[in-house]
């Protein structure tokens, strides 16, 4: 009886181990329909493709990259490379020559030499002409530069102890050979202080108003210590301070466009005026 018992077990055992197998054929058979197998030799070929792609992408690289620093070292110490157009901007007193000169910047330098050294060359620019107030260097092309200039505005000339000075704007005299067409400071031997700070003053003003001044006179009194009398060239003349005069004369238009009569403008303590030769002061 247990023999019998056990033959049946086994044979249903038997007959679920083989519907296992029938199904897991089936699985394998239906997974190989859906994506085949791609043969060995194809995937050796490509990755030999992709290895010989990304070599070249490489190679390719490199000599773009050492024909850039190439044609670069060429281009340095080639013509090409040297200035031949060179523009000068913002100089009005000034001439083109003369900035030039004073910054070491000419046509026939080599470029990249001028502007790996602008700062240098900026300062010793400066430290040369007091005229020079800042500059600006700037690579403008292959073989071209500009130079942007802003000037210490030349107001005009004085005479100290026999010695000629160029009178700047921001207060700088400057030894020169002769006399301008500009403002000329009189009476000012042994007042360089006086004249710098009278220079200071007028170079706040707009050109307008400074052009149109002929000549400064120092004439301190006991009452006014810090006098000066401007002489214009329309024929008024103004008293002033020359601690002061730079803002007082910016009403001077408006003041001048009221008198009737030319005359004497007092800008020393308020503002008033009053025709030549009147007792009303």
């Amino acid at each position: 009886m247990l023999d019998d018992r056990s033959a049946i077990e086994h044979h249903k055992y038997s007959r679920r181990l083989t519907e296992l197998e029938k199904r897991s054929a089936a699985a394998q058979q239906q997974q190989n329909k859906r994506s085949p197998k791609t043969h060995i030799g194809n995937k050796i070929r490509g990755i030999r493709v992709k290895r010989y792609v990304f070599n070249g992408e490489r190679v390719l690289k490199l000599v773009v990259l050492f024909s850039v620093i190439l044609l670069f070292m060429i281009y340095i110490i080639s013509p090409w490379s040297k200035v031949t157009t060179l523009h000068v901007t913002g100089n009005h007193d000034l001439t083109k020559e003369q900035v030039e000169k004073n910054t070491n910047i000419y046509p026939g330098r080599f470029i990249w030499g001028v502007y790996l050294t602008r700062h240098q060359l900026i300062k010793q620019a400066i430290h040369k002409n007091p005229q020079i107030k800042s500059l600006k260097v700037e690579v403008t092309g292959p073989q071209s530069l500009r130079i942007s200039v802003k000037e210490n505005a030349l107001l005009g000339t004085a005479v100290i102890n026999n010695d000629t000075y160029a009178v700047l704007a921001d207060g700088q005299l400057q030894r020169t050979k002769g006399a301008d067409n500009g403002i000329a400071y009189k009476r000012f031997d042994g007042h360089k202080k006086a004249l710098a700070t009278a220079a200071t003053q007028l170079g706040k003003l707009k050109p307008a108003i400074r052009n149109g001044i002929s000549s400064v006179s120092y004439q301190p009194t006991k009452e006014y210590p810090d006098r000066i009398i401007i002489y214009m060239r329309d024929g008024n003349t103004i008293y002033g301070d020359l601690n002061t005069i730079g803002d007082k004369m910016e009403y001077y238009p408006a003041i001048a466009a009221s008198m009737k009569n030319k005359g004497i403008i007092d800008l020393q303590v308020g503002a008033y005026s009053y025709d030549y030769g009147s007792k009303d002061k």
